[in-house]
């Protein structure tokens, strides 16, 4: 038999050196610290079934790699699983290269922990080089193994080299396939977005000898929920039923976020009825996808009444129950329910995480209750909590909104000071927060500062600078900003051209807008209805009624409807006594899909 060709060259032993080296000066360690109890006599005795941490496992694999004659092979497998389960892997991946190289006893077991530890530890290459040793021994890894190695490699994102592998098992028998190995593969695929692939390799186990279980239907369900195509996902469900396989409580839980994503209140009301009629009974992640999807949109009243039927139903509401409907509450602007919730988890012994502090801090400042904000902010790791990203970003969000430039700055200093890295998320609330505030000089440091340190950058950085500058009326510089973007590696997005456009429609540049809208199309970017309603608002106002009406028709036949203000300017022009053709023209286009552009002509 023959290793996979797809198997990838053999491991240094260097390495294994120093990680060794660096396990057997901690031995040493240890044997210091026990010398007295050993030089009397005493004899030590760590049993595997007491191994609490990883210094103990090391004393005992000393004691047991000096015993003569070794221990059973049992036993130190037994320990090398406790490695693993202490998620050690490097530590377990070197005691099993010392135990080859002093010739303690192996079997396929201990490289089976051996490969688990490669993979778990992003090292599959290494353990390729383990399964050479089954080959040499002359022994056929099992499924388990291979399934290992495959997860190992779904887990580098070498997506590609996983569906060789087992195309290459597949093709010369390496092992006998069994639903783990599918599902293996099944799984790897549908978290890589390859959902199709996976639904393809389901088929072949449902023609084959290998039939796919529950727990197989259930990652192809969920996969293509999380895809939003809930509509395929209930058809498989159906066909899983109707092949006999029985769905429990993680599949219906599956589909329950996907309706729920959908707000397809009515199918997931059937759904918890047809769970109940199965006698699959609801647990916190059911009751936890319901109220976090009510409480999003809106519907927060609904959301506390499934609160409360959970609570009714002796399934205890968890600190992500409880956030997502604080989050609804300030999502409705009712701060003073949020405060009562937050206190009713510390009353109920639920400790509220980082993420209840983050939606506290974004409700106060959604709120403008910057104050309450801060204090939140400066609360936290008195309550053993240390601000993240998040926490800062949201409450730099706030500062900026609530005219506090100087704090705001301060905390983007503090924020780099404890050691935080700002993503692009941050710098741009950073740039919006200055140019919104007319600092756009200083947006132009951040850049720069920015360019300097070669950091990357983002096309979203220069559109709100550019906004900015639009917003100043400094229309050259918006220009030069503009022109300067492929020189930096970057290209204009719509976004950026919607900007650009606005300014010029704003400032009476109607012949400069046409032609960045001739660009966007030029350098393959589609224009979006905020184009459209831009360039006809801006025509409309500037009595262009011809223009206006060209760009409304191109809207109209691609589908995007007005804005307020195009809607607005048109039934202006409807009261007024000069009926120019071009508005009526554009009426006519509106009027059939709004009866109050009727009402209003009569």
């Amino acid at each position: 038999m023959k290793i996979p060709s797809s198997s990838p060259k053999r491991y240094k032993s260097g390495k294994f050196h120093f990680l060794s080296h660096k396990i057997f000066s901690a031995i040493r360690c240890l044997r210091t610290e026990s010398a007295a109890n050993c030089n009397s006599g005493g004899k030590i005795e760590i049993h595997l079934r007491n191994i609490n941490g990883l210094s103990d496992a090391l004393f005992l694999y000393e004691n047991m790699s000096k015993a003569k004659p070794f221990p059973n092979v049992k036993q130190f497998n037994k320990l090398l699983s406790s490695v693993v389960n202490l998620k050690e892997y490097s530590t377990a991946i070197s005691i099993f290269k010392h135990m080859c190289n002093v010739g303690i006893p192996t079997n396929e077991y201990t490289l089976g922990i051996a490969i688990n530890s490669c993979c778990l530890s992003d090292r599959v290459n290494l353990g390729f080089a383990v399964l050479s040793t089954f080959f040499k021994r002359g022994s056929a890894p099992n499924a388990i193994t291979f399934a290992t190695l495959l997860k190992g490699l779904f887990r580098e994102n070498r997506i590609g080299e996983a569906q060789e592998l087992f195309r290459k098992i597949v093709r010369e028998e390496l092992c006998e396939l069994n639903v783990v190995m599918y599902g293996t593969v099944i799984d790897g695929l549908c978290k890589s977005g390859n959902t199709a692939v996976a639904i393809e390799l389901l088929r072949v186990m449902e023609t084959g000898s290998c039939k796919p279980n529950t727990h197989v239907y259930t990652m192809v369900i969920d996969c293509l929920c999380k895809d939003r195509m809930v509509d395929s996902a209930l058809k498989l469900f159906d066909e899983m039923s109707e092949r006999g396989v029985t769905p429990n409580i993680v599949t219906y839980n599956a589909l329950v976020c996907g309706l729920c994503s959908l707000n397809r209140w009515e199918q997931v009301k059937m759904l918890y009825k047809e769970m109940l009629d199965c006698k699959v009974y609801p647990n916190v992640i059911t009751f936890s996808a319901i109220i976090d999807a009510l409480s999003k949109q809106g519907l927060v009243d609904e959301a506390e009444n499934v609160f409360d039927i959970m609570v009714r139903k002796n399934v205890a509401p968890n600190v992500i129950c409880h956030n997502a409907l604080m989050d609804g509450f300030f999502l409705q602007g009712r701060v003073d329910e949020a405060r009562k919730l937050l206190e009713s988890m510390v009353s109920k012994k639920i400790s509220p995480n980082l993420h209840s502090f983050n939606i506290l801090i974004n409700g106060y400042c959604k709120k403008m209750m910057i104050d309450d904000a801060v204090d939140v902010f400066r609360e936290m790791p008195r309550k053993g909590f240390v601000p993240n990203l998040i926490s800062y970003s949201t409450l730099l969000h706030g500062l900026f909104r609530g005219d506090r430039c100087s704090s705001a700055l301060k905390l983007f200093d503090e924020l780099r000071a404890v050691g935080l890295k700002p993503d692009s998320h941050t710098y741009c609330i950073l740039l919006d927060g200055l140019c919104k505030n007319k600092l756009v000089e200083q947006a132009f440091l951040v850049l720069d500062e920015l360019e300097h340190k070669g950091e990357d950058l983002h096309t979203a950085y220069y559109s709100i600078v550019i906004d900015g500058l639009c917003k100043a009326k400094d229309l050259d510089k918006a220009r030069a900003v503009f022109n300067d973007l492929p020189s930096k590696g970057l290209e204009p997005d719509v976004v950026t051209y919607n900007i650009l456009i606005k300014g010029c429609c704003l400032n009476g540049l109607l012949e400069e807008a046409k032609e960045l809208f001739s660009m966007m199309e030029q350098d393959s970017v589609l224009p979006n209805a905020v184009t459209y309603n831009f360039i006809v608002h801006g025509n409309l106002k500037r009595g262009k009624y011809d223009d206006a009406a060209r760009f409304f028709e191109e809207m109209d036949a691609k589908g995007f409807s007005p804005d307020a203000c195009v809607f607005s300017s048109l039934l202006h022009l409807v009261g007024t006594r000069e009926q120019n053709p071009a508005v009526l023209k554009m009426i006519r286009i509106l009027a059939p899909k709004n009866s109050c552009v009727n009402h209003a002509k009569r």
